[in-house]
């Protein structure tokens, strides 16, 4: 088992240069004892099965209108949409039958990311026990550059491109996706934004009504489950990455300047190209060990940033 390899954690602040400080949280002792990081639910979509009732009384609480959209088949899925995303960031989607799933919810970071509560209307249509989550967004946001950070696949069946301010790997049109990942440049997203914490990793993780993945019930071992699987390396700089080195059909290569060049490429895969499977495999090994445990930081936070599902008093 590789251990973290994490050169600064649990060493004194004193070691990092002052305009890097910022990137670290420390203790009493001025020992530094994680990366500087918030994390957040900042997308949810729940479905269920309502009955002709449920149906008639959610559509009478509310404004909405009739979508009707052409398939490629020819059929027409008729949709009743009631959009509240700029009073609440919600937006629900009801089709008018009582058969299978005919209804979704989708929470915007509008509604996840208010803790103070939030409107007792849409709280109290949550509460209904038939709503069961098949999205979760799970971000976390540091305070180190976007390009000096990095991130590597999950697994080596998915897909990732990787651009100047964002790495994306998944396919949402998978049917059996577990987890689809983004790394962005948030300030590039919303120029507006007034944080710190412009660096986000994002997992967005998907689940089958057969997981039982409901707000009364959360599944928080799955979701920890997930999240250990996710390979993201906050600052390169003091991942220790610049001790390994690999020879490739390319030369002699860093695995730091591995990991540069996969940044700077279109497609990861550029980079596992270059290496046996041997070699991939122990790029994989030591990136992993050089990881940000975010699951222990969901862990220490999960019974807060679920808030949002208060009633606003």
């Amino acid at each position: 088992m590789v251990g973290n390899k994490n050169s600064v954690i649990g060493k004194d602040i004193s070691s990092v240069p002052n305009k890097h400080k910022p990137y670290f949280e420390v203790d009493a002792n001025n020992t530094i004892t994680s990366y500087k990081r918030q994390i957040c639910i900042d997308r949810v979509e729940l479905k269920a099965m309502l009955s002709s009732d449920e149906i008639e009384d959610l559509l009478a609480g509310f404004n909405y209108h009739v979508e009707q959209k052409v398939q490629p088949n020819g059929f027409t899925i008729i949709r009743n949409i009631i959009d509240l995303r700029e009073y609440y960031g919600v937006y629900i989607k009801i089709q008018p039958y009582n058969k299978g799933v005919n209804a979704e919810i989708q929470l915007h970071s509008k509604f996840t990311n208010n803790l103070q509560g939030n409107s007792s209307v849409i709280i109290d249509i949550l509460k209904n026990p038939k709503w069961f989550i098949t999205r979760l967004d799970i971000a976390t946001d540091y305070t180190t550059p976007f390009n000096n950070s990095a991130y590597l696949r999950r697994n080596g069946n998915q897909k990732q491109k990787n651009f100047s301010t964002s790495s994306w790997s998944g396919s949402t049109a998978n049917p059996n996706k577990t987890a689809v990942n983004s790394h962005y440049d948030r300030k590039v997203e919303d120029k507006s934004l007034d944080s710190n914490s412009t660096n986000r990793f994002e997992v967005k993780m998907y689940f089958k009504e057969r997981d039982n993945m409901t707000f009364a019930n959360l599944n928080h071992a799955l979701i920890i489950e997930r999240l250990k699987a996710e390979l993201f390396i906050p600052c390169l700089k003091y991942s220790n990455f610049h001790e390994k080195k690999v020879k490739t059909n390319k030369g002699q290569k860093d695995f730091i300047d591995l990991i540069k060049l996969s940044k700077g490429a279109d497609n990861e895969n550029y980079v596992r190209l270059l290496l046996t499977n041997s070699q991939w495999q122990t790029y994989r090994s030591h990136f992993k060990a050089c990881r940000d445990e975010i699951e222990n930081l969901y862990v220490g936070e999960k019974n807060m940033i679920y808030d949002f599902l208060l009633a606003r008093q």
